[in-house]
């Protein structure tokens, strides 16, 4: 078993600020992806959905 005094020894091999952009825009892109979808569904569209209207009594 690996010792754990040693496992800062992996940020020696991968730099995070090489793939901490990428990263972000890949979840970013998700994050796109995931509310068109959504929006575009009639079931979920809240822009498109009528407005409803209180009636007046």
């Amino acid at each position: 078993m690996a010792n754990p005094a040693d496992d800062y020894k992996i940020w020696l091999v991968i730099n995070p600020a090489k793939f901490l952009v990428p990263i972000w825009i890949a979840v970013l892109a998700t994050v796109v992806v995931i509310h068109i979808a959504v929006i575009g569904s009639p079931k979920y569209n809240f822009l498109a959905a009528p407005a409803k209207v209180a009636a007046a009594s």
